[in-house]
């Protein structure tokens, strides 16, 4: 038999073993708790984060659908005005003041002698009238050849801008047949153009002309005997006036 002793023992054996099962228990409950509710937690805040990303992209595809928009309508614009025969008019019209401007300078350097100051004459075989130094050729060429020649020359194909230049000519050219640098624009036959790219603002076409007869008659030619104008072949071989300046 045990003695009161040993009883005491076994006493406080089963009383630890109990309460250490319980406390195991209870620490066991309490853990996966802690972790049910930090796993809930996560997945709440994965959630959010997902919902404002989703929140972020809804906003900057809202933006860039907005600038896609307004770069559209803008190039929409961009192709009306430059194919908007309004503007193509106010070209025209600012061509038009140009040549103005240019023929008050040319009338103005007109009116100044300018051998004063030591200016030098015209190239040999050039002839200086008035302002600038005009080359009439001996022989005869096509348009393009003539053109071609004058540029060799240091010129250009005769270009006229107003009625002041083309009437001091009338003398030298007398009963002579010219090209000048006019030819119709190839993408408008119904525009004539120089050969420095500017329109046709000022002209002397003869009766009836530019007719472009049989679509042949692409370039222009000064004929010094009706003192005007005409179309023609631009393959016809006529003699040409270069133009050019004088130097000081």
């Amino acid at each position: 038999m045990k003695n009161l002793y040993e009883r005491s023992l076994d006493d406080s054996n089963t009383d630890m073993d109990g309460s250490s099962s319980n406390f195991n228990e209870t620490f066991f409950s309490y853990t996966v708790g802690r972790a049910k509710k930090s796993q809930g937690w996560i997945i709440l805040a994965l959630v959010v984060t997902l919902g404002i990303i989703f929140i972020i992209l809804g906003i900057l595809t809202g933006i860039l659908f907005g600038h896609y928009s307004t770069m559209n309508d803008e190039l929409t614009v961009l192709k009306y005005n430059v194919s908007d025969p309004v503007n193509e008019n106010n070209v025209l019209e600012l061509w038009k003041a140009v040549s103005n401007i240019m023929g008050d300078l040319s009338r103005l350097k007109d009116k100044v002698d300018i051998t004063d100051g030591g200016c030098k004459t015209c190239p040999p075989g050039w002839k200086m009238i008035r302002s600038n130094c005009y080359y009439l050729s001996s022989t005869s060429q096509t348009w393009e050849r003539s053109k071609e020649l004058c540029a060799e020359r240091n010129g250009i194909l005769m270009v006229i801008k107003n009625e002041f230049e083309m009437t001091s000519l009338w003398p030298t050219i007398k009963q002579g047949r010219y090209w000048i640098g006019l030819r119709r624009d190839p993408k408008d036959i119904g525009m004539w153009l120089w050969t420095d790219g500017s329109p046709l603002t000022y002209s002397v076409w003869n009766e009836g002309e530019p007719n472009n007869d049989r679509d042949n008659e692409h370039c222009a030619e000064i004929m010094g005997g009706v003192q005007a104008w005409n179309d023609r072949p631009c393959m016809d071989r006529v003699n040409f006036i270069c133009k050019g300046v004088w130097s000081c």
